[in-house]
């Protein structure tokens, strides 16, 4: 069966499956996953009156795309999302497991962030502490840090609620060309000159307490 046939197919049981009154939709779900019209098998989820979600879940666990399972988890009013996180994350997709943290309406936030750290993706990590509902920002800083990406240890300082401004400025000193954009940067955003000149002064209140 060529692809052209089995899309025509996969579509006319998903129309049906939308308007006729006498259609199953466990034998067109059956048949969507024999013929592996995955895409038509998330949309199916989501306008199908009737739909055994649990079953569609692993066809797209199986098709290994995680951008429909997180669509799935999105869009679709019954979804397992202990799975699909699990499937997520061995995919490995920073991405979605970022998005899903947005977008689901239930999600493992520190499993998410831990898997964030796992896959040692900076981008994702300094969003996810920016946009999550709920970030470990310790846990979260710490890992960033140990990343040594410049310009998002910089951006998760302007940005986050709580930042590990002392470790976040020794790892841009060290690097003393790259980071010396960032701590250009740094001198020019607020919430670092803030942090900037409590370390200071606790340094220079230290040393004084010393003599």
């Amino acid at each position: 069966m060529d692809k052209i046939t089995t899309a025509n197919e996969a579509e006319d049981i998903f129309i049906r499956g939308c308007k006729e009154k006498s259609f199953h939709p466990e034998t067109g779900l059956d048949t969507l996953i024999r013929l592996k019209a995955y895409e038509t098998i998330y949309r199916s989820g989501i306008y199908w009156p009737e739909f055994d979600h649990a079953k569609a879940l692993d066809a797209l666990v199986e098709w290994n795309n995680p951008e429909y399972i997180y669509r799935a988890g999105k869009f679709w009013n019954r979804f397992d999302t202990r799975k699909g996180l699990d499937a997520l994350i061995s995919m490995k997709s920073a991405r979605f497991i970022y998005y899903s943290g947005l977008e689901w309406k239930q999600f493992d936030f520190p499993k998410g962030l831990d898997a964030l750290i796992h896959l040692q993706n900076s981008e994702f990590l300094f969003y996810a502490g920016v946009h999550w509902k709920t970030f470990d920002t310790v846990k979260g800083g710490k890992a960033l840090i140990h990343l040594k990406d410049l310009p998002f240890i910089y951006k998760a300082g302007a940005m986050w609620n709580q930042f590990d401004y002392e470790n976040g400025w020794r790892e841009l000193e060290r690097s003393v060309r790259e980071g010396s954009k960032w701590r250009g940067e740094a001198f020019e955003n607020q919430k670092w000159k803030s942090a900037l000149h409590r370390i200071w002064r606790n340094i220079c209140t230290n040393q004084l307490q010393r003599k």
